[in-house]
């Protein structure tokens, strides 16, 4: 269910601020918008009662199933496009059904999801975004992400950080509207896609392949590496010759690249020749 914001709460006619957002994003600036995006998602919330006129900002009531129902409801009605922002950890209320994806696709709507990589984590997750990635596009972001769900340039389902825990609620307004799908575009730009992603049970995703990865990114030779990891020098070229197949990697520099872009190591831990 849910309320609209009424506009005898406006004080003053006061517009409500909306941080500008850089016209030209990449790499390690895509952090730092998304960091952007949940500060002007809170400023929206925390100032929702001076938005300009009624059914801008309509507020989701937290608990049973209304906050997935809303998100089923505005992604059944799309005509155009659908964007999915899922911070990981297991949520999943603002990710309508697969078949509501599918069937928006087949019909023409433009349908991308975005997820925080460690999504990968969790295997229902993975077979959700498996199965809505037979007809949408999917991509996934080394980074922390703002739950979100884009409908068209009219509608969006955005998490609320003040007092309805748990609730969301639905933005109308244009202004608003026009920063998040900006936000959206360069934090796609960001992503990789699903099918490239060393999944949970990949070896670079696990403690050693990450262990293997630091000494990779380190510069120290083969017998020194394998020696601080407590293993031959054949099992570890070995591990890393794995790693690198699972990265689509050719060489021991690409690996490092890969595995930065992925999130699986930072820029700085490159240093490999």
């Amino acid at each position: 269910m849910t309320r609209a914001v009424d506009e005898t709460q406006v004080a003053g006619g006061e517009r409500p601020h909306t941080p500008a957002v850089a016209p030209e994003t990449s790499g390690d600036d895509i952090e730092g918008m998304l960091l952007q995006a949940r500060a002007l998602v809170e400023d929206v919330m925390g100032r929702h009662r001076s938005f300009l006129h009624e059914q801008s900002v309509a507020v989701v009531e937290p608990g049973g199933h209304c906050v997935a129902d809303a998100a089923r409801d505005l992604a059944a009605g799309a005509r155009d496009f659908i964007g999915v922002v899922l911070p990981g950890h297991g949520a999943a209320e603002f990710m309508p059904e697969p078949r509501i994806l599918t069937r928006a696709a087949l019909a023409g709507v433009e349908v991308k999801v975005l997820a925080a990589a460690d999504v990968l984590d969790d295997p229902d997750a993975v077979a959700r975004l498996d199965d809505v990635a037979r007809r949408c596009e999917v991509r996934l972001a080394p980074v922390t992400l703002e739950e979100a769900l884009l409908v068209d340039d009219v509608s969006a389902l955005i998490r609320s950080h003040h007092g309805d825990e748990g609730g969301a609620c639905v933005v109308r307004a244009p202004a608003l509207l026009g920063s998040l799908r900006a936000l959206f575009r360069a934090s796609w730009q960001g992503g990789a896609a699903l099918a490239g992603y060393p999944r949970a049970d990949g070896r670079s995703r696990t403690a050693l392949g990450r262990r293997i990865l630091r000494a990779l990114g380190s510069g120290d030779t083969d017998e020194a590496a394998a020696r601080s990891l407590g293993m031959s020098v054949r099992t570890y070229r070995r591990n890393v010759a794995d790693i690198a197949h699972e990265l689509g990697a050719r060489s021991r520099f690409q690996v490092g690249v890969r595995a930065a872009e992925l999130g699986l190591l930072r820029q700085s831990d490159i240093g490999v020749a």
